[in-house]
């Protein structure tokens, strides 16, 4: 029988410990092994984890994570290699408005800060970091983006349909009210007044002047005056009446809302489009947006990249 020295207590147990500690080592370097360089620079898996959890990105795909990673650290090799530096005074204006626009003091702003485990100095860092990076796109993007009366009319003449307009009338109106609609008689005085109104209106006088002496609206005051309609934007009554007459007739008493109602058109306005004038700089923002977001992603997957080597590890 070949016996086994036992060994001193102390060594045993350092034994045991040992490939612990050299097993959780091997799990340590497997958790934040590199999984991309630029320019040589590492980038670990740990810096992935934490740039998602900051942004609270957790369940977006690692790679997509490490891509928006890689292109923040290039764009701050960029920011750092022409010199661009957001002053305090940016910071702070920067920082007064988002207190503003969520109606907040300071006090109860770095509250909120606490709230999602940020400190003011750690956010105003955050703030400086984007503050550049805009800088960085204005320098090298928004400078060689432009949008030229040319485009602007053949997106006008290719998006003709979404500036098409309806046909609308220009309405005045004279308002009877039935002082009590239960009772024939006092529906049938409205009426009388109405059809006695209406052919005053047809002798010529002005529609305008009858509206202020007899109407009971509330644009009376104004000669009648209600204002442009399209179809659906009227009371269903009324509108069939407006949109049957020629401009300056003048319609049979129509009951509606507690009354009488004389419409006048004092213009019918056919469908159509809206000029290009009405439109070109609703076209010229969306031109110059696309633009822009199209050159700034060939920025950033061109020029940014071939200024720099990246290599995306397996």
């Amino acid at each position: 029988m070949i016996r086994r020295r036992a060994m001193p207590r102390g060594v045993r147990v350092a034994a045991l410990v040992v490939p612990a500690l050299l097993a959780g080592a091997a799990r340590a370097e497997i958790a934040n092994r590199i999984v991309a360089t630029i320019d040589g620079e590492p980038i670990t898996a740990h810096e992935v984890r934490r740039y998602a959890k900051e942004r609270n990105a957790e369940s977006t795909p690692a790679a997509r994570v490490l891509e928006a990673l890689i292109t923040d650290k290039l764009l701050e090799k960029e920011i750092k290699a022409l010199g661009i530096t957001a002053r305090d005074d940016e910071i702070d204006r920067y920082i007064e408005e988002i207190e503003q626009r969520n109606g907040m003091d300071r006090e109860r702003f770095k509250a909120a800060l606490e709230a999602q485990g940020l400190t003011l100095e750690a956010y105003r860092a955050r703030v400086k970091s984007e503050l550049e990076k805009a800088a960085l796109v204005n320098r090298e993007i928004r400078s060689h983006v432009n949008v030229s009366p040319e485009e602007v009319r053949r997106y006008y003449e290719a998006h003709l349909d979404d500036y098409a307009t309806v046909e609308r009338v220009k309405v005045r109106d004279i308002f009877l009210a039935i002082e009590d609609p239960v009772e024939e008689a006092s529906v049938a005085h409205a009426r009388a007044k109405a059809i006695e109104v209406r052919s005053l209106a047809q002798e010529g006088q002005d529609f305008a002047a009858l509206a202020e002496q007899f109407s009971e609206g509330p644009g009376a005051r104004r000669g009648g005056a209600l204002g442009t309609f399209g179809r659906g934007e009227m009371e269903h009554d009324l509108e069939q009446a407006a949109f049957a007459l020629e401009a300056g007739k003048v319609s049979e008493p129509v009951r509606a809302g507690g009354g009488f109602h004389l419409l006048r058109v004092d213009q019918r306005i056919g469908a159509g489009h809206k000029p290009v004038d009405e439109v070109q700089e609703e076209i010229r923002d969306t031109l110059y947006n696309q633009a822009l977001e199209e050159r700034f992603q060939n920025w950033l997957s061109h020029d940014l990249r071939e200024r720099h080597h990246v290599e995306v590890l397996d």
